[in-house]
């Protein structure tokens, strides 16, 4: 992927990580600025697609000196990437699609009548479910432990902490300073 075409994306970031932080700060917000719920829960609502733009963003100012701010975005953006597909069992459908896969494949190009006396259809069954499961053993690991990670970040402390944090960066990196260089010198 070419990065030199979204490198106008690192001039945003101030923007970008104060835009990210309302998003996931937003119960915060939602409780203590009652007239503007609404627009609140509007802009949550894109939190994926701002959890994706905080991601891309990391990546692109990811050679700068400023590693606090990129795993803050990395942070933040996982946050609100894993909050709505947490509880999609992506194991099962991608062991579903590969397991159809490589019994349409032997269906297409190697057609089968009988093998040993075993009816065709037990046959593709069987092609069906033995990668299916492989597939769906490797997954299922990753699944849980993506999950482990996104009911972390996306806990409300968790979740208003970071945002919190990201507008307050936000702000000072549009005066020219860094959170993370007052904590840290």
């Amino acid at each position: 992927m070419d990065l030199t075409n979204l490198k106008i994306l690192a001039d945003f970031m101030p923007y970008i990580l104060i835009l990210g932080g309302i998003i996931a700060a937003s119960w915060l917000f939602e409780r203590t600025i009652k007239p503007l719920s609404w627009i609140i829960k509007t802009a949550s609502f894109f939190g994926f697609i701002i959890g994706i733009l905080l991601m891309i963003t990391a990546a692109v100012v990811w050679p700068t000196p400023d590693v606090y701010t990129q795993y803050l975005l990395i942070a933040t953006g996982l946050a609100l990437i894993l909050k709505p597909i947490k509880d999609i069992p992506w194991a099962a459908l991608i062991a579903s699609l590969i397991g159809g896969l490589c019994a349409g494949y032997v269906y297409l190009y190697i057609p089968l009548e009988t093998v040993f006396g075993i009816s065709s259809t037990w046959v593709y069954l069987i092609i069906f479910f033995v990668p299916a499961l492989l597939v769906y053993l490797l997954f299922k690991f990753i699944e849980d432990l993506l999950r482990l990670v996104g009911a972390i970040l996306a806990s409300k402390p968790v979740s208003i902490i970071l945002g919190l944090i990201c507008i307050i960066q936000g702000f000072l990196l549009l005066l020219n300073n860094s959170l993370f260089t007052i904590l840290f010198g």
